[in-house]
């Protein structure tokens, strides 16, 4: 059996002082797969250092997360639509294995409903 968390920001900063502690960890419990899900473009160097630090185990996901969605959410669009379609020869596999984090999250604020209901659709 192959036991994935499909959903794990392992490369927040966070966890900077005990990152490949905390993935070893899991590897040690038989979880193999990790998948990671993008917030903006500001974590996407650290996701993508992260999936090529562990390529056998991390894998990226690239997308908006909604609570980054903000005045500039055409860039940040933009960023995604790049990484997509342009950058995959920076990732570990030659590709994302999935658009994430992506959604509607009206939790903690909802000044930016309409940008973020045209962001989920774009993406």
């Amino acid at each position: 059996m192959i036991l994935t968390d499909t959903h794990t920001h392992m490369y927040s900063r966070k966890f900077a002082d005990d990152r490949d502690a905390a993935i070893q960890r899991c590897l040690d419990a038989g979880v193999t797969r990790l998948f990671l899900p993008n917030v903006d473009s500001a974590s996407i160097d650290s996701m993508m250092d992260l999936a090529n630090t562990w390529p056998d185990n991390c894998f990226p996901m690239m997308g908006l997360h909604p609570t980054s969605v903000g005045e500039n959410v055409e860039d940040e669009l933009e960023i995604v639509r790049q990484w997509l379609f342009e950058k995959l020869d920076n990732t570990p596999h030659g590709k994302f294995f999935a658009v994430g984090e992506i959604g509607l999250d009206y939790y903690w604020d909802t000044s930016f409903k309409d940008q973020q209901q045209m962001a989920f659709r774009k993406q």
